[in-house]
């Protein structure tokens, strides 16, 4: 499996498939400005550091550091941010005396005497201060803490090798700013919350802006959800660092990008109008808006989440106490939406092994789907329902009215299962 690993991963990360918008970063893009990535020269401090299999957020996070302009913000905006850091006037109610050396609030000093509170020669008084303990603040704050003890854990990793310059410059311009006298007084919060980062977007000075996308990045990397694992993958495969990434992860984005190249290619429908993947909330991972409807891919969403219709095994869930689980998820799902109101679907299938055993199981799980999903399909179709990809050995040899198995290098029986089943 050595050279499929490699072949796939050039496939996905090739400037001439769909997947270059795929392996952006993880940054959703429209078709037109999306670009290949180009991280030449990572994989060497890679390759310094010590790791294992079950690496790929801490490596994926270096290859952020390395690659997500960090320093940048850190040489160039931050410096200057510190001194114009947002600053609100907070007032508070403070007991002075004996002297009046400011001006009184006498309704709560004459409250304060009546009720025996106050000693005689104390007042009340409305005293204001500067704060910079504000949402955007924080979250300059949280910024320079996760970079400055991500590059803590990549000291500790690199068998004593000399940190890449890069991380360099943000260490140490990480510890010039704790030590800054207004922004080391800030509190450092434990988590960034969204009100920080609605507060930087709303701040006019850009700077707040580049640092709300570089915290939103940071934290989505590190939330440890399903999204942050793909975004994950990605980043490896994008430098060329394959040793980590589980050879079905590794299948599965192969396929997907297939798939997307096949409808632009063998389908014509040229370039999807919309790409994103792995972010929060999201819905397709691409659509090509035609004049026949929007042909939209999901990747790992239910139908719950992709098309709001959901499925048998959630009712069974739902219907009885001391059971969990939540609606299944297909790998990929086709979806056109037509200008009528109608809507067709394709469930995609992939698995990487050409077992016979394991093979028949999983044609037998694509049944389960078609009767779990079975409310996506309310009119009969004589085009297929399913399609199951492996990565060789199958050819189909007679009709297959539901489910079709074809392998993912098969680019004719690719559209032909996708054209029979929606664009018939």
């Amino acid at each position: 499996m050595i050279e499929h690993r490699q072949r796939w991963r050039d496939f996905i990360c090739s400037p001439e498939h769909p997947g270059r918008h795929l392996a952006s970063l993880g940054s959703a893009v429209a078709a037109s400005t999306g670009e290949p990535i180009d991280l030449a020269g990572l994989e060497a401090f890679l390759g310094k550091l010590e790791h294992g299999g079950d690496d790929i957020a801490h490596l994926a996070s270096l290859v952020d550091l390395l690659s997500g302009r960090y320093d940048r913000f850190m040489d160039a905006d931050l410096p200057h941010l510190l001194d114009l850091l947002a600053v609100e006037a907070r007032y508070e109610d403070t007991i002075i005396g004996p002297a009046l050396t400011q001006n009184a609030r006498w309704d709560r000093t004459s409250i304060g005497r009546l009720s025996g509170w106050l000693r005689p020669g104390q007042y009340v008084s409305r005293t204001g201060r500067r704060s910079h303990e504000l949402p955007e603040n924080l979250l300059l704050r949280w910024l320079v803490a996760d970079l400055a003890n991500a590059i803590v854990g990549i000291r500790r990793r690199s068998k004593g090798s000399r940190l890449h310059d890069i991380l360099e410059t943000i260490a140490v311009r990480a510890d010039q700013a704790r030590g800054h006298h207004l922004f080391g007084a800030i509190s450092e919060p434990l988590r960034l919350e969204p009100v920080m980062l609605s507060s930087a977007r709303l701040r006019r000075r850009p700077e707040y802006t580049k640092a709300a996308d570089l915290a939103a990045r940071r934290s989505m990397l590190s939330d440890g959800s399903e999204e942050a694992r793909w975004h994950a993958v990605l980043m490896l495969l994008a430098v060329g660092w394959l040793e980590p990434v589980d050879i079905d992860d590794l299948f599965e984005l192969y396929s997907l990008v297939m798939v997307l190249d096949v409808m632009s290619q063998e389908l014509e429908l040229g370039d999807p109008d919309e790409f994103g993947l792995v972010l929060p909330g999201r819905k397709q991972v691409a659509m090509f808006a035609r004049s026949f409807g929007n042909l939209k891919v999901f990747f790992n969403q239910s139908p719950k989440t992709a098309i709001g219709i959901r499925g048998r095994y959630g009712a069974v869930i739902n219907g009885h106490a001391g059971v969990t689980g939540s609606e299944r998820r297909p790998d990929i799902l086709v979806v056109l939406e037509r200008p009528d109101g109608r809507r067709d679907m394709l469930i995609i299938e992939m698995k990487k092994s050409r077992d016979g055993t394991y093979l028949s199981d999983s044609i037998y799980k694509v049944f389960g789907y078609l009767h779990d999903f079975a409310a996506c399909w309310p009119t009969a179709t004589s085009g297929p329902k399913a399609l199951l990809l492996i990565p060789e050995g199958v050819q189909q040899i007679g009709p297959a009215p539901e489910i079709v198995i074809a392998t993912a290098d098969d680019r004719r029986a690719i559209a032909r299962a996708i054209g029979a089943a929606l664009l018939s």
